[in-house]
């Protein structure tokens, strides 16, 4: 019997300093992994792949981005805070008919 593991993409408002970013986006990744899913995590996936430096980087980084949400199952909207990236993610999201939840929600499944 074939199973497909749910797709979620990891979404939070990350901290500015990469690294307590990083160590956030493990942590609920592994989180998500613990419950099954598969976690699509863009700061994680393509880190050390785009230049911080670089405008145009950073428009591949979000294109490349939304395709992951795009094909997600879920979005996954972790920590207690949002800003303006959680919510472009949320109506990417909803256009795309991407189920929106929370780590919590997801958790307490």
């Amino acid at each position: 019997m074939s199973r497909t593991i749910p797709r979620a993409y990891v979404t939070a408002a990350w901290n500015k300093n990469p690294v307590i970013a990083k160590e956030d986006a493990k942590k609920y990744c592994q989180e998500l992994v613990k419950e099954g899913y598969l976690p699509l995590c863009p700061i994680l996936a393509f880190d050390g792949i785009f230049s911080a430096e670089d405008t145009e980087a950073h428009k591949r980084f979000k294109e490349m981005s939304e395709d992951l949400l795009r094909r997600a199952r879920f979005l996954v909207i972790c920590g207690n805070k949002q800003n303006e990236e959680v919510k472009d993610d949320i109506a990417i999201a909803r256009k795309s008919k991407v189920i929106v939840t929370t780590l919590d929600g997801v958790i307490g499944l």
